[in-house]
């Protein structure tokens, strides 16, 4: 299996884990619950599209200056509840529902008044109850079970958060033996709602369903109509006629429940009285509104898409602080489209979960993929920061597929240098003489190679082997070689003659250069392995370095790299070479200077050359006179070409060739 197909296996595993980590998580750790239940409150109190004030249920509040007017603040005044019951029925109420626990005696008239009351009302009635031990002790439910009869109660517990105490459910009520419906249930029951399909799979649950908090219309206007209960008398009977009216406490103090709301308010509107939360859950049971809530398989759903996310992020191999930028701008994106989305009409779209699972997965694909990248840089760092530039370094670790492993056949061009006699020279150098003029001399060709992006293959003692298109692709690698060529070629003049100076012998640096298909990559062993090139092309270059002893030059490149070469580069033809064991002749150039190019030897040689070229004359002056090759002037002209530069090799070579009766460009090699 290929490198990058477990590379992306790996990845998609890490978006599995990391999903199921934070949707787990977020599901079932509570402190975690609890923070995205944060974000939910936050939505839900301050984002919530407005809408009208219900017209299904008023409020009839029991406030401070309700109590005012008793002679004591609790109970509530029994015959002040008779009262107000039997105003609500003339008002032409649907139904009443008094949120007041009757768990205890008053003055015995006006409870005999309330209990006849509600036993002679002629308007479905509903009344708080509940059985809880921590709620009513034995007396106080027996006292409540005489007094209401079964029919009117409705169970008045709240379903609260246990991390943070907020009601978030509606209590279903039959929770256990002579436990009622809830509160809110009844009221939905009176009015013609069977709410039985939506508590029946478990009764026992206290987060079966959330309640969905009805917004506000403004600011100033209540969710719900609300009337002191003391002014009922006084009010039209319109307000109240064929609604659902709910008598509760609204005190400073007493029966308040913190609320999603609390998040922003934690006081006066977040802590909402009893009546009002019952209000809230009846009115979304009637309605048939659907609760805010983070479900489920939302959960999974986005936590997969924040976890392919980090997996992308983590493939980028950006590094560290790439992920990390891009992490928090993923996580303000699925934050942005939470809340924003929401006040739109989105549903509740968890945020705390798909964070983590960011978050997790980021920090995985670091462990997987950018230690390994780190890995990488230091290998590719120390494996070529000695052979190529470092902006070459920086462009392959970047690119690590240039590094190809298993190698790969393309076009690549090779520079080989070698320096005459080196070998005997440095059997007559002390240690510390040779090393300080190898590495000196060395130091000065690596920094042009480099400039012209050449690759160092390997040092073989002083001779230098150089790889152009390889690793990094290179366009004009052929232009790269010939102008790297000439220029070592005139760094290592000026060395030698500034070696030879000092009395150091060295002798004039021979240069070859071939281009052609060749296989590219590392090689070796498990141990250690060699970023190389493999192939002819290679032993070709290495030939063409060899053949400058025999003609005389320092640089010598193939037909190859002159044919594909750009028109401003210049080339002295050198002779049409027939190496050992061929028969077709190949030719072979001199790179040189524009100026060399344009001077007045220059010229003249190639006009000969060509003359020299179209001839193509053996003479065996064994069997005949020298005499004879003066009948041959294009071999005159390059005798007396040799005659008037003396230093220009390839006059010397040829008019050599010609004293033996060569009188051709036909070079016919007897070695390799």
């Amino acid at each position: 299996m290929k490198t990058s197909t477990k590379q992306y296996l790996s990845a998609f595993g890490v978006v599995i884990i990391a999903t199921l980590v934070g949707a787990f998580a977020t599901l079932n750790l509570t402190f975690l619950k609890g923070f995205e239940n944060a974000a939910s409150d936050i939505r839900i109190s301050a984002l919530q599209p407005p809408e009208e004030q219900s017209r299904k249920i008023v409020l009839a509040t029991i406030t401070e200056e309700t109590v005012a007017l008793f002679q004591y603040r609790s109970p509530v005044d029994r015959e002040f509840l008779a009262n107000l019951i039997i105003l609500l029925q003339a008002k032409g109420a649907k139904a009443i529902g008094i949120d007041v626990l009757l768990d205890s005696p008053t003055e015995i008239e006006k409870d005999k008044y309330l209990k006849e009351t509600l036993r002679n009302a002629t308007v479905p009635l509903f009344l708080s109850y509940t059985n809880s031990p921590g709620v009513v002790t034995e007396d106080q439910l027996e006292y409540l079970n005489d007094f209401v009869p079964e029919k009117f109660r409705a169970a008045a517990n709240m379903a609260t958060d246990p991390f943070d105490g907020t009601v978030r459910w509606i209590f279903p009520g039959e929770t256990n033996s002579g436990m009622p419906v809830s509160f809110p249930r009844k009221g939905a029951e009176i009015y013609g709602v069977d709410t039985s399909n939506l508590f029946e799979k478990d009764k026992k649950a206290q987060t079966n369903l959330p309640i969905a908090w009805r917004p506000k219309k403004d600011l100033e206007t209540p969710a719900f109509p609300e009337y002191p209960a003391h002014a009922v008398a006084v009010l039209p009977a319109a307000w109240f006629k064929d609604k659902i009216v709910l008598v509760g406490a609204k005190l400073s103090l007493e029966d308040r429940h913190r609320t999603p709301m609390a998040i922003i308010d934690d006081e006066w509107e977040g802590r909402m009285p009893g009546v009002t939360v019952m209000a809230h859950a009846m009115s979304q049971l009637i309605e048939d509104r659907k609760p805010h809530k983070v479900t489920t398989e939302l959960t999974f759903a986005i936590c997969a898409v924040l976890g392919i996310t980090g997996m992308l992020i983590g493939l980028a191999k950006k590094g560290i602080l790439f992920s990390v930028i891009g992490g928090f701008f993923a996580a303000f994106i699925l934050w942005l489209i939470a809340f924003l989305g929401f006040s739109k009409g989105l549903p509740m779209i968890p945020v705390i979960a798909p964070t983590i699972t960011l978050a997790f997965a980021l920090w995985m694909m670091d462990l997987l993929i950018g230690k390994a990248e780190r890995q990488q840089r230091q290998f590719v760092q120390g494996a070529f920061s000695r052979y190529v530039e470092p902006a070459v370094v920086e462009k392959l670790v970047e690119n690590p597929e240039y590094l190809n492993v298993t190698g790969v056949k393309q076009d690549t061009t090779f520079i080989f240098t070698d320096v005459a006699g080196f070998t005997t020279l440095s059997e007559k150098l002390e240690s510390k003489v040779l090393s300080d003029v190898l590495n000196t001399y060395l130091d000065g060709a690596c920094e042009i190679i480099f400039k012209y992006g050449g690759t160092v293959d390997k040092f073989i003692g002083d001779a230098i082997m150089v790889v152009f298109n390889a690793p990094i692709p290179q366009k004009d690698h052929i232009e790269r070689a010939v102008k790297c060529a000439l220029e070592l070629d005139v760094y290592c003049e000026k060395f030698r003659e500034e070696e030879n100076a000092k009395g150091i012998p060295i002798g004039v640096t021979r240069i070859g250069i071939h281009t052609g298909p060749a296989t590219v990559g590392n090689f070796g062993s498990q141990s250690r392995m060699d970023f190389t090139a493999l192939g002819d092309t290679v032993n070709t270059a290495a030939r063409t370095e060899g053949v400058n002893k025999y003609f005389g030059t320092r640089i010598a490149a193939t037909e190859e790299i002159v044919s594909k070469c750009a028109t401003n580069l210049f080339f002295l033809p050198i002779g049409d070479i027939v190496l050992k064991g061929k028969t077709v002749p190949v030719p072979l150039y001199n790179p040189v200077s524009e100026d060399f190019f344009n001077s007045a030897y220059a010229k003249e040689y190639r006009d000969v050359y060509k003359e020299l070229q179209k001839t193509d004359i053996e003479i065996n002056l064994k069997d005949r006179n020298d005499n004879e090759l003066q009948g041959h002037p294009v071999g005159n002209k390059m005798m007396e070409l040799h005659k008037r530069f003396l230093n220009e090799p390839l006059a010397k070579f040829h008019t050599d060739r010609i004293r033996k009766g060569l009188i051709t460009t036909k070079v016919i090699m007897d070695s390799k």
